[in-house]
């Protein structure tokens, strides 16, 4: 146990290293949040905050941890499995006491140099006068150039109302990580985003966020992806895009150098745009989707399906029944996860294809799998603008008879475009 105890510290030093952001003693309920999504962004498989908490010893625990957790670690850091992180990476040693040979005079005075810096460093603290900044003081704008993927975005500010000395950056959206230094004397400043969505980009002062905007980076049609850890590959439509469903082959894969019988690999399919008046509270979303890939290194057979809102995803995940533990169910802030929580209903046999029903109304959200009834959840009352769908597949996958729509009507179904075609 204490072997992998220094395993899973070395393992969030790494991490810590990766996003930037400090030990994980300083890190707070928020940016275990972040990393959840990040990972489940990175890998498909979304790690709860309690769970993250307890591997990184943020809070005290006795129990072994789950081998699949251990393995979406490992490949959060680029390697195949937790193994192969074992093998390849060594915790620090624990630094053994050694006997000193300063003098001892010297090491007198050491405690009393320490006392003295610290003196300095609170009396600074205490009559530093702290900068607290009017939103009112800066100016912020954010603007996408073109509809598609990649897409660059021009920021547009003033914050000459910082001091001389401030760090003032741009950070892209919710990642920190993300941030990039910018001069206060300059106004414009271009940012790339590889990923369509809605996002919110920050002004930032020492830390401090002054000014928020939101971005929307469309698609122009429906896009099919290959997900990487670094940057997406994306599909020719003619690969994917077929009159009334959208589709991808392992064939259409290993024409990109990536064989998914060999390694896991995440397919996706993006539909991001201003759908008009639809809301949280008041829409259907109706689909069938098949999971082409029956063997290899992606036994689960999962796919997620995600309805992008204005304040973040509503992300269910369907997978063959051996599996159900590694699900998890994220709506509203609230995340149930499927090793504490009973989701074998969102176990089914991906191979056959599955009807996925998700509907929205009178404050209450009611999902249905084959018509029938596997979960319900509370809507909150501020309605939510749905801008993009998102739909992610272990191996390659198939969807059909689509439709997104309200009370008023359709506002989306596979095969209303023009351009597609029957295989």
């Amino acid at each position: 146990m204490e072997d992998h105890k220094n395993y899973l510290a070395h393992c969030f030093d790494l991490i810590a290293q990766k996003l930037s952001w400090g030990p994980i003693a300083t890190w707070g309920t928020r940016d275990f949040q972040i990393l959840s999504e990040s990972i489940h962004k990175a890998t498909g498989t979304l790690l709860s905050v309690s769970t993250l908490k307890r591997l990184s010893g943020k809070v005290s625990y006795t129990s072994k941890p789950n081998p699949t957790t251990l393995d979406v670690l490992a490949a959060y850091l680029g390697y195949p499995d937790w193994r192969t992180f074992v093998s390849q990476e060594k915790p620090d040693p624990i630094q053994k006491k050694e006997k000193s040979t300063t003098p001892k005079s010297l090491q007198y005075a050491k405690p009393l140099l320490v006392l003295a810096l610290i003196m300095v460093t609170v009396l600074l603290m205490i009559y530093r006068k702290p900068v607290n900044y009017d939103a009112n003081d800066f100016e912020f704008n954010a603007e996408s150039v073109s509809t598609g993927i990649p897409n660059s975005v021009v920021f547009r500010y003033n914050a000459k109302a910082a001091d001389k000395d401030a760090k003032v950056a741009i950070q892209q959206d919710w990642d920190e990580g993300k941030r990039v230094s910018v001069n206060r004397e300059d106004s414009v400043s271009t940012s790339i985003y590889y990923w369509p969505g809605y996002f919110k980009s920050k002004l930032v002062v020492d830390d401090s966020i002054v000014k928020e905007r939101q971005i929307l980076i469309p698609t122009e049609d429906w896009l099919g992806t290959i997900e990487t850890d670094s940057l997406p590959i994306y599909l020719n439509k003619t690969a994917y895009q077929y009159e009334n469903r959208l589709s991808t082959s392992a064939e259409t894969l290993r024409s990109h150098g990536v064989n998914p019988l060999a390694k896991h690999t995440i397919t996706g399919f993006y539909l991001v745009r201003d759908f008009g008046s639809i809301y949280t509270d008041a829409f259907n979303l109706s689909l069938s989707l098949k999971n082409n890939l029956q063997s290899g290194a992606s036994p689960c057979q999962a796919a997620q399906i995600q309805i992008m809102h204005e304040d973040g995803p509503i992300s269910m995940v369907l997978s063959n029944k051996g599996c159900i533990s590694n699900i998890s169910l994220f709506a509203f802030d609230s995340i149930i996860d499927g090793k504490k929580n009973d989701l074998s209903r969102f176990g089914v046999d991906m191979s056959k294809g599955v009807k996925l029903d998700c509907v929205s109304k009178d404050r209450k959200m009611d999902i249905r799998i084959n018509d029938t009834s596997v979960f319900t959840l509370n809507v909150p009352k501020s309605p939510k603008k749905i801008l993009g769908l998102r739909i992610l597949f272990e191996g390659t996958g198939t969807v059909n008879q689509l439709v997104l729509g309200n009370d008023s009507g359709v506002v989306h179904s596979l095969g209303s475009k023009d351009g597609g075609r029957e295989k």
